[in-house]
């Protein structure tokens, strides 16, 4: 009877034990979930305020400096000072410039408005190196997900761009259940995870959403990069 006692004992506690791990796991889950939630929404605010704010600051000071050459009379102007003017335009587009790729980096604001299609059709039309979208979701993805692979998509090309030394690239993102992403292109391969933090990052970010991501990079034969994430 006491062996008895003491077997049901220790079942209690074991049942005990893996209930409170099994709750911790959970929170640590949900927590995750909450940082990358939170991350993302403070992007959105830089991305308005940049936008709002300073690089509409510029777009008004510049619009300025060109009416003010305007009435000061480009003959005298050019004759007074018009080198000057023309360094200050300059500046000044090249701030705006510089201003709108950072906000573009922060978080695309046609992911928000038209959804992961229209945000990659934007990332791809910059990339020098060609890039063919085989498939896109007919419907939109829920927003955490959708963002989770607007960054896949756009970390993998960003290295496609500057260390794959590639001549094409494709990407392809299927709805459902589970929302299926995929970068690949004909590249050096013999990509690792390891091999950069901004590749560790991506894999955190999925795996905070209850995904995984695979990296599939032999040498000489490519690199392709895939992430599972549920959708529910």
């Amino acid at each position: 009877m006491r062996a008895a006692g003491a077997a049901a004992a220790i079942s209690l506690e074991n049942e005990r034990l893996d209930a409170e791990l099994r709750a911790r796991l959970e929170e640590l889950r949900a927590s995750r979930a909450r940082i990358v939630e939170a991350g993302d929404a403070e992007r959105r605010r830089i991305e308005r305020d940049l936008h709002d704010g300073a690089q509409q600051r510029l777009v008004s000071l510049l619009l300025n400096v060109k009416l003010a050459r305007r009435e000061a009379g480009r003959e005298r102007a050019e004759k007074a000072s018009g080198a000057l003017w023309d360094e200050v335009e300059g500046q000044l587009r090249q701030a705006l410039s510089e201003l709108r790729t950072l906000a573009s980096g922060i978080l695309l604001p046609v992911l928000a408005d038209r959804g992961l299609g229209a945000a990659v059709e934007e990332i791809t039309s910059r990339s020098p190196v060609p890039v063919e979208i085989e498939q896109m979701p007919a419907e939109r993805l829920p927003e955490r997900v959708e963002v989770a692979a607007y960054f896949v998509i756009s970390e993998a090309l960003a290295n496609v761009v500057k260390h794959a030394e590639a001549s094409k690239a494709s990407v392809r993102v299927a709805g459902g259940d589970r929302a299926l992403i995929e970068v690949s292109d004909d590249g050096a391969g013999g990509v690792t995870l390891e091999d950069g933090s901004g590749l560790r990052g991506l894999a955190d970010r999925v795996g905070a959403l209850e995904g995984r991501l695979e990296l599939d990079s032999p040498a000489g034969r490519g690199t392709t990069i895939r992430a599972e994430i549920p959708c529910g």
